[in-house]
């Protein structure tokens, strides 16, 4: 293959060959860029295709990630891939994830936002990630997936422990992704049950939950068997929970960056959405994807063979100059394109679940919590590479407003 590992060329304005070039890939697949993967980035995106070996091309373009996401002819490339079809997982979800299913979620969200900010009002102080990050993504889930809500520590802690998973593994590179924790064979398979005892629990007793609906199948919906159901519930929890985890407090993150921000937000709670998408754009959870080629493709004048293993490194593309001429700048102004939830066919199945919580968190952040500021320095992340999550940000604050603040109609 012409730009294959065996060929080195000089590639113009970045001063790397394809050796330069592959060392920063292991590099920032190794974790070992710090907190701010994004030098290293775009150093690699100005590289060009990056082959690492013969099967395997490192795309950091917004051109060339956009094209291998929207090919037809690919498929997921990781161990974290959904059991079931995109397809038949999209049928049988279709009214779960819908516009107006969202919506209809928005109260339920709004109070699971108050109640976690009453939970820190009295400390004067809020920890970012455990208060609202994680709670809030693993109630709704369970609501969404008919889960007892006393259930949602024990859920946290196994999907915590398959948190691995959703990194990237690379074998043959020597970027071979972390092994996980000494519990994640158990997690997973205390999660496996967990499902299968609920999935065999709303069959007796039904509902409109989605785990009743995937076994139902009503509505003309696809009819997943229990164990395809099951799986799908578990896939579910541990894609949606983090993911979303991630923006909620990457988006609190950005507003506490850049404080006129959360002014902005107070006087015009439709701006927060514009946070959000930016936050996905800048500093996106998803930072790398895995696709396989079931064909060869021209991606963008760049052939792929067929069986190649294209990783697709979204947090550069996501800040190419060809789409801004200031692409590293936060700059939330509703025009942030990016593919932090894919594109085409490989669209997020729980985008619009991820950006009515986030958004509604960054409204009752910016009304609720006077004065906020860093508290106990930096922002800490977790040590990941696929999926930038921060670890822990607190947050100071001159107090709290009540509740009985009224939601603006522009809310989530």
């Amino acid at each position: 293959m012409e730009s294959g590992p065996s060929t080195v060329h000089l590639l113009p304005g970045n001063g790397l060959d394809q050796d330069g070039a592959r060392d920063l890939v292991l590099r920032f697949l190794d974790g070992d860029v710090g907190t701010d993967p994004y030098p290293v980035l775009n150093r690699i995106r100005r590289a060009g295709p990056v082959w690492v070996r013969d099967d395997l091309v490192v795309l950091s373009s917004r051109a060339h990630c956009e094209a291998a996401l929207r090919a037809t002819d690919t498929a997921p490339a990781s161990t974290g891939a959904c059991p079931v079809s995109a397809d038949r997982l999209r049928r049988a979800a279709d009214r779960a994830f819908s516009a107006d299913a969202v919506t209809d979620l928005a109260p339920l969200v709004r109070r699971l936002v108050d109640d976690r900010l009453d939970s820190v009002a009295a400390r004067g102080r809020l920890e970012a990630v455990s208060d609202l990050a994680h709670p809030l993504p693993m109630a709704v889930l369970s609501h969404l997936l008919g889960l007892p809500s006393p259930d949602a520590q024990w859920l946290h802690r196994r999907a915590m422990a398959l948190s691995p998973a959703l990194d990237l593994r690379l074998p043959g590179t020597g970027t071979a992704g972390p092994a996980g924790p000494a519990g994640f064979r158990q997690a997973e398979t205390e999660l496996e049950a967990y499902f299968a005892e609920a999935v065999e629990r709303r069959r007796r007793a039904g509902g409109d939950d989605l785990l009743s609906r995937l076994i139902r199948g009503d509505d003309d919906g696809e009819r997943l068997t229990d164990a395809e159901a099951a799986s799908t519930g578990r896939f579910l929890l541990a894609a949606g929970y983090e993911t979303t985890a991630a923006l909620v407090s990457g988006s609190v993150l950005a507003l506490l960056r850049a404080p006129h921000e959360i002014d902005t937000v107070r006087k015009d709670p439709g701006h927060a959405r514009h946070v959000v998408e930016e936050t996905l754009r800048l500093d996106p959870p998803v930072q790398v994807v895995q696709r396989r080629a079931e064909a060869d493709l021209d991606l963008c004048g760049t052939p792929v063979a067929r069986g190649t293993v294209m990783v697709l490194l979204l947090a550069a593309a996501h800040r190419d100059p060809a789409l801004a001429p200031s692409p590293d700048v936060f700059a939330p102004d509703g025009a942030s394109p990016h593919l932090a939830f894919g594109a085409g066919g490989h669209h997020c199945l729980g985008a619009p679940l991820a950006r009515l919580i986030a958004g509604t968190v960054l409204v009752r952040f910016a009304q609720r919590v006077l004065g906020p500021r860093f508290a106990l320095g930096s922002p800490s992340y977790r040590p990941a590479t696929a999926l930038r999550g921060l670890r822990a940000l607190w947050v100071d604050a001159d107090g709290f407003a009540g509740r009985d603040l009224p939601w603006p109609e522009a809310a989530g």
